[in-house]
This record gives structure tokens, sequence and C-alpha cells, in this order.
């Protein structure tokens, strides 16, 4: 079901009944839909795997890619002569805390490691960036990249880098991990996990009072709303945020030990785990002015650079997506110093990309080594143009009505 912003008119307790009864059949009929095709598709990828396909797939897209010149549905294939670069991004590893919308089970990520080590060739992403200006190994490669910093990074993904000589990279919050708080967006979702069930008022334009009801509806609103305020400006985003924090009060519990500590952070360090700037408070830079971009992207890599002694070298933009980043974004990262950005753009790099632009693919969903696969290989076929940037300013604000079609979770 798709949650939608619904002004609350006191409709009688039958009609509520009512539509409640006719969202459930179409949830029902929608889920079993979605069911059949996700089983169709893991046995295309079963059988891909057994019969040997992957490897063959694997083999013709460390050779070839796909191509559209935009007049044909068929695109063309075209034969490549360098390597081809990804960058995998993963919010958090485990199934409790926030946020509680996105959760990847330990033994799955492990499973996808184990398939990374075993079958790709997994660099860092220094190594990446290097061999992106100076290409010289052959062979397509794989680097891991982790969001935010949050606390399960060290509980349950570090183990598994360890074991697979993962040489991960984790972009911090930076305000997030020197106060320990949570970020404004988990703190939205957290409201909306406990907050009672019935009507609740949400004090921003376009929205007025929205019904809370099942865990699934409340992540739907939850993420129509962070959508919103994403492509808000800071100002305006930040007063909501403090009058929605005043109708909903927040277990501290829920809160506390979410965040990396500096002391967790040396340890992964000396694993072999590398670290970056994810700005000091994760905001949609495209709703900043030019002087708190700067500062968001500037201090934060001093605050960095002052707990780890050493030089922060990698940023990754909030949020990622083009409407996210802005027209200056990519100028200040490389003015402030930092060798490397990354979006969440889909889709592959290549030498020559521009490495304040990289692209991004998130696949944590994918439970079975044959479709994780399968979806690697597919993207490697993939054109590989740069994740395009503004260049000029966006609307302000986007269509309030429905949720941007980004998720707000991935970066």
């Amino acid at each position: 079901m798709s949650a939608q912003f619904q002004i609350d008119q006191g409709s009688a307790a039958s009609d509520r009944e009512q539509r409640h009864a006719a969202q459930t059949v179409d949830v029902c009929q929608s889920g079993s839909l979605k069911n059949r095709e996700f089983r169709w598709r893991e046995s295309v990828a079963q059988v891909a795997y057994y019969s040997g396909a992957l490897n063959l797939l694997g083999w013709i897209s460390q050779r070839y890619e796909l191509q559209s010149d935009g007049r044909s549905w068929r695109p063309a294939i075209h034969r490549v002569a360098s390597p081809k670069f990804l960058i995998l991004c993963y919010p958090r590893v485990g199934t409790e805390g926030i946020p509680y919308y996105c959760t990847l089970p330990t033994p799955q990520f492990e499973m996808q490691m184990k398939f990374l080590r075993e079958h790709f060739r997994v660099v860092s992403l220094g190594e990446l960036c290097e061999e992106l200006m100076n290409p010289g190994s052959p062979g397509n490669a794989v680097a891991v990249t982790f969001d935010d910093g949050y606390s399960d990074l060290y509980t349950y993904a570090l183990p598994v880098l360890r074991k697979y000589e993962i040489p991960a990279t984790v972009y911090l919050t930076a305000d997030c991990i020197e106060s320990g708080e949570v970020a404004w967006y988990d703190k939205i979702f957290l409201a909306l996990q406990v907050a009672p069930a019935g009507p609740l008022d949400i004090p921003i334009r376009g929205a007025g009072r929205i019904e809370l009801g099942s865990p699934q509806q409340r992540i739907d609103v939850g993420s129509q709303l962070v959508s919103v305020l994403r492509q808000t400006p800071a100002l305006e985003r930040n007063r909501f945020c403090a009058d929605f924090e005043r109708q909903v009060s927040l277990p501290a519990g829920k809160l506390a030990g979410r965040m990396l500590t500096w002391k967790q952070i040396d340890e992964m360090r000396s694993a072999g785990i590398f670290f970056g700037s994810h700005t000091l408070s994760h905001p949609a830079l495209s709703q900043l002015a030019a002087e708190d971009v700067e500062r968001e992207l500037r201090e934060s890599k001093s605050l960095l650079e002052s707990r780890l002694g050493e030089p922060v070298l990698d940023f990754a933009y909030p949020f990622g997506k083009p409407q996210d980043c802005g027209p200056i974004a990519e100028a200040v990262a490389a003015r402030c110093g930092y060798r490397s950005a990354v979006t969440t753009t889909w889709g592959i790099n290549r030498p020559g990309s521009n490495l304040h632009n990289l692209r991004r693919v998130q696949l944590g969903d994918e439970r079975v080594p044959a479709k994780f696969g399968l979806q690697i290989q597919k993207t490697f076929l993939m054109p590989s143009e740069p994740a395009v940037l503004p260049r000029t300013p966006n609307s302000p604000i986007m269509n309030r009505g429905r949720a941007d079609s980004g998720t707000l979770v991935r970066g």
C-alpha cells in the first residue's frame, strides 16, 4: 500500500473499516504478484548460476557493455578496452535499531562479502581512485562502502569484513559521531514507529493530518515525509523537525548507542577499514546556501581529521541523487581537498570518470548468491556515463503529494 498524506475530516468508523478492507485486498493482490515475480527472477538467477551462464556473463561484462542511441528500444553491444569499477553502497548491517525500514541480516551480508571475495577483484576506495586515474590492473573491480556510521557496522559488519579481508570505506556523519545522536531523518522514522495509532498532525505545507496504522504504512509515510523534507530549505526543515518531535516523545533507549564511537572507529581502522566524510549533519546540499555547503564539507573534514589523526580524502554526498547534491557541491568537494566524492546514482565507473562525481550501487536486498552475482554482472554491462550533477539551481521544493522516486535511505 502506498501511503498518502491525508487530512482527517472526521470520517465515520464504518467508512474507515471499508477503506481498510479495500486496501487489504489491494495489498494482498499486489503482494501475490510481487511474490510470483520475485520467485521467477530468483529461479532465472539460480539457473544462470548453476549452469555456468553467470560466469559467461562475467566474461562478457569485462569486454563489452550495452549502449543505447535513444532511437531504438534494443541496446547495442559495444566492446570496451578498459576495466570497469563498481562501488557498492550499504546503509547498515543488522535487523534492529534505526532506520528500522532498512535491514540486512548478518548472514545475508556475509554471503555477499564471501561471493565478492570469491568471484571479483575487491579493492579499497583508494585503490579504485588510483586505477581510475592510472589504469593498469586487468579486469573489473568492486569496492565496498557504508554511509552514516551506525554502530551495527562495528558489531555485525566488522567481523565479516575481517574474515573476508574486505577493505571497506565508511562515510561518517561527523556531528552524529561526535554527539552520539542519530540524524534528523532517523528521528522522524522513530517518531512514526512509536507514535500511537490514530491521527497525527504533520506541520508542513500540503500534509495536514495523517492516520497511523500498520508498520508498513508508517514506513511509507516516513519515506514520503523525508523525501519532502530533503527537498525543503534547511531552516524550514529544522523548524518542522522540532515541532514534530514535540508531538511525539522519543524513547531515549531507542536513540542511545546507535552511532559508532571513536573507540570503535579506531579498532575498525586497525582492522583495515577506511573512513571518509558524509558532512556534519546530513543535509541535502541542494537546499543550503553556498557558505553552508562549504561549511558542511570543510568542517566535517577538519573534525574527522583531528579525531582520526590522518587525512580524510573521500566524501559521500548525503542522499546522493542529483537533485540532492545541487549545482556547486562537486566544485566545493574538490576545493576542500577531497580526493573523491560519491553519489547514489546507479551505475559503474571507468578510467576517466570524474572522481568527484562517482556512481554507486545498492544491492543489499539480494539474499542468494545467484541473484546477487547476476545483479552485479548486469550492472557491469550497463553504460558507464558519469553521474550528472545539476549545473543550474533546482526547484527548491519537490511535489509534496508523493514520495521521490529515490527513497530516503540510500545515502
